[in-house]
């Protein structure tokens, strides 16, 4: 009987301090981009940068594209902005295929 408590103790104590775990941001580099171009910016006369801005005020959102992959990330547009169209790293917690940006600079 008394083993059985002090298992179902640890075994609270387990699932409590589980609950409490805090998410581990991970670092991502590529290139913050839009959700509409991706890969390819398709507005001739523009920089990607330009483009990727446009296609943001036009429904799309930003993405980050990282080797193969295309994450969509949240956060602060403004500074999404201002390093639109840029190698970038970003540093968030990864949910499905949507980055939480905590900070983003530019990539060296």
């Amino acid at each position: 009987m008394k083993t059985n408590k002090i298992a179902l103790v640890m075994t609270l104590t387990a699932g409590l301090l589980g609950s409490y775990a805090v998410a581990i941001p991970h670092t991502f580099t590529g290139n913050l981009t839009d959700s509409m171009c991706t890969k390819k910016h398709m507005m001739p006369g523009h920089t990607d940068a330009e483009c990727t801005r446009e296609c943001v005020k036009s429904g799309a959102h930003y993405v980050l594209v990282s080797g193969t992959k295309v994450l969509t990330v949240t956060g602060d547009q403004k500074r999404f902005n201002g390093l639109a169209g840029q190698n970038v790293n970003i540093s968030g917690e990864l949910k499905g295929d949507t980055i939480a940006v905590e900070s983003i600079t530019l990539a060296k």
